[in-house]
């Protein structure tokens, strides 16, 4: 669809919107020699060297100490990283001795004990039926089976030094968003005594992390999802999310966004009549009742104010799917009369739907704006809002570019290790949580405690940044100015197309998509595009959904160890 057209989506025909939508989703080798040589495929030389020293025997321990090693034959000798078929595969790690038997809670000299936090659909009905009704699995017996499985994966192919992952299961207790009862699960869960939590009330992470955290037990993914960095911070070392914390993803959407859509016209509204005028900027942020986000939200507005973007009016919401619409009617009339342009939006996935119809009640189309989100950016959730209003919609995706369902990294890895799909369709909401538990297990060394578990994340090398796979690393690599605890760190631009048709995260066929600008290049602070160079709305150089990993992305290809 040409850009002209997008300017003008008067003419497009209205989608049949969605209820509502979830808030979220043996072969035998050689012993491999590694050398100095050899070397680590992106080989890390901000790490400081005393964690290298302190850790696992790695090849970049081996380099530094001037050995050479026998890494065994999980160990690819080319690229010095685990025989996983992933990017992200740590380094490789040699072990010989004993493991220090029950060296922290949860830890045995045989088992490490894992929770899986699963949420109860009975619990929260509207939200369920919202969920199911936009093609999600919520089945708990896939839901457990397929975290299962993913563990499963990693006893066989990671290192634990003796150990292997035990998980047990714990059925929420409340909705996402009942806080008491948050609070009452994460105390139940630690009088389990596990080591780690993944997993977690997805609403009410803040009371429930903080809470595991204030115990001793490590919570990771969605255990900690969105937390404040302030929270983190306190918390160390005890909290990891999948995904970048607030405030980093305020900073950079707001250098972004600033950079594509700053000073200028509002050229890509829905009104015509708007295409001429200065933009004149609203922002509608989540919060909750508590003010939890508040920083976030001023993060934000400060990274945007730094790249020229100063808002005329700002209004914050709650994620009720019973207020939902009274929320949009009084935010929207009130931008609507302050004359705002252009609408950033930052905040869950479910509350667009509702503010995108209410614009159109009102005969209000401005530019729209997304920032940080929680899932916001994936075409299940945007198929559900108004789609001649969204049609104006584009800004910062946090999550990796489309691929082919088969090709991404959560089902390609179960169907190679089991030889089937995951059974549960949200498994890449499942999946980053539990590698990144495993990753940290494998680079810690025998003897696991919260500190080992953090150092272990700290020395993993800086690790991706392709249109497919956002760049990972924790600890301080110069890319936050603070200490890092959280997974991703790097955006990509997209806006919507709502004339294409293709499959949804889940598989569903339908009509719009997201296109990624630039065939998904993603930038980390400081290096963001001008609006010249952005590729925002070229649809030439843009891309859907990537048949298959681009180069950069491409992991190498390896033999199940299960035979799958």
């Amino acid at each position: 669809m040409s850009h002209s057209i997008r300017r003008r989506p008067g003419g497009l025909r209205r989608l049949r919107s969605l209820l509502a939508v979830a808030a979220v989703m043996g072969m035998a080798v050689a012993p491999a020699l590694v050398t100095s040589a050899a070397g680590a495929q992106s080989e890390d030389e901000t790490i400081p060297e005393k964690l290298i020293r302190s850790g696992p025997m790695t090849p970049q321990k081996a380099e530094l100490l001037g050995k050479t090693v026998d890494f065994g034959p999980n160990c690819d000798p080319e690229t010095g990283r685990v025989k996983l078929p992933s990017i992200y595969a740590p380094p490789c790690v040699s072990f010989k001795g004993r493991n220090g038997g029950s060296t922290s809670e949860g830890v045995t000299e045989d088992t490490i004990k894992v929770v899986a936090y699963v949420g109860d659909p009975a619990k929260d009905p509207l939200l369920a039926a919202q969920i199911r009704g936009a093609g999600a699995d919520l089945g708990v017996p896939a839901i457990k089976d397929t975290i299962q499985g993913y563990f499963d994966m990693y006893n066989e192919v990671f290192e634990q030094y003796g150990r292997k992952f035990e998980v047990e299961f714990f059925d929420g207790t409340g909705s996402g968003a009942d806080t008491t009862a948050a609070k009452a699960d994460a105390i139940a869960i630690a009088a389990k005594k596990p080591f780690a939590v993944v997993g977690g009330p997805l609403q009410s992470t803040a009371v429930f992390a903080d809470e595991l955290a204030s115990r001793g037990v490590v919570c990771v993914g969605n255990c900690a999802l969105a937390l404040p960095q302030e929270i983190i911070d306190e918390q160390a070392p005890y909290l990891y999310s999948n995904g970048p914390s607030p405030e980093e993803a305020g900073r950079l959407a707001g250098e972004l966004i600033g950079k594509i859509a700053g000073r200028g016209t509002a050229e890509y509204a829905g009104d015509p009549d708007l295409h001429d005028k200065k933009r004149v900027f609203g922002l509608a942020h989540y919060d909750t009742p508590d003010g939890q986000y508040e920083g976030l939200f001023k993060t934000f507005r400060d990274a945007l104010a730094k790249h020229g973007v100063k808002l005329k009016s700002e209004s914050s919401f709650f994620l009720d799917p019973n207020r939902s619409q009274e929320y949009a009617r009084t935010i929207i009339t009130k931008f609507k009369d302050a004359g705002v342009t252009t609408v950033i939006y930052t905040g869950d996935p479910l509350t667009p739907a509702s503010f995108t119809t209410e614009a159109t009640k009102q005969d209000y189309s401005p530019e729209w704006v997304l920032g940080p989100s929680v899932l916001g950016d994936t075409t299940i959730f945007a198929r559900t809002y108004d789609q001649e209003q969204w049609a104006n919609g584009f800004g910062v995706s946090l999550i990796p570019a489309r691929l082919e369902e088969a090709e991404t990294e959560a089902v390609r890895l179960y169907d190679w290790f089991h030889g089937e799909e995951p059974p549960s369709n949200t498994r890449g909401v499942i999946h980053p949580g539990i590698d990144i538990v495993a990753r940290a297990v494998h680079m810690a060394g025998p003897k696991l405690t919260p500190k080992a578990f953090r150092d272990g994340l700290f020395r993993y090398p800086v690790t991706g940044g392709g249109a497919t796979t956002p760049q990972s690393s924790f600890g301080k690599h110069g890319f936050w100015p603070f200490t890092d605890y959280n997974n991703w760190d790097d955006a990509a631009l997209i806006w919507w197309d709502p004339a294409l048709t293709g499959k949804s995260e889940v598989g569903d066929e339908g009509q719009g998509v997201y296109r990624y600008a630039n065939q998904g290049k993603r930038y980390t602070l400081g290096t963001g595009p001008t609006k010249a160079d952005s590729g925002l709305f070229e649809d030439s150089t843009s891309v859907t959904i990537f048949e298959q990993s681009p180069p950069e992305s491409t992991p190498p290809d390896y033999p199940s160890p299960a035979g799958g």
